[in-house]
């Protein structure tokens, strides 16, 4: 069959694109090594101003990073830290590091890029100081929030995770 030229075109970088393409894989990093300094935060009330009539809360926090990498060596990929939606106020997170992680800046439900590129430890460690603030709808004495690390690899098509 004589198919035309641009149809062969067509179908052969198709052919190309799927046989290359890289497919992003998510995997739940273990991070349970991390912990804060001091264990736990206090909110507290910032100060109403002129262009924030509504205040709201703050709490500033250490964190101690100890993000488990052990199965991901020699694999390149980027780590993400999220802070997943739950059924109270938003919450914004900004935070500065040491270095070894990127500094940043997320809001409850969404997640923000921390690392990229090849892993090459068995432990990412790096220490953040962290901004948590929230509007004024905060109404929880108590609040556990469960932000995690999430590790996106690019590996081909077929490619078995460990």
């Amino acid at each position: 069959m004589n198919l035309p030229l641009f149809a062969r075109l067509v179908a052969a970088f198709a052919a190309l694109f799927i046989s290359t393409a890289a497919v992003a894989e998510t995997h739940q990093l273990d991070d349970s090594l991390s912990h804060t300094v001091p264990p736990t935060a206090q909110m507290q009330w910032l100060p109403q101003t002129r262009g924030d009539q509504d205040g709201g809360m703050e709490a500033w926090v250490r964190v101690n990073i100890h993000i488990n990498t052990q199965d991901w060596i020699g694999r390149s990929g980027r780590v993400y830290m999220v802070l997943p939606r739950d059924e109270t106020s938003t919450l914004e997170a900004v935070w500065t590091t040491d270095g070894k992680l990127l500094a940043g800046r997320l809001v409850s439900g969404e997640r923000a890029l921390v690392y990229a590129g090849n892993i090459t430890t068995n432990a990412l460690r790096d220490q953040m100081l962290v901004r948590l603030r929230s509007g004024p709808d905060w109404q929880s004495n108590s609040r556990r929030l469960n932000f995690h690390f999430e590790l996106d690899t690019d590996s081909t098509p077929g490619t078995q995770r460990p």
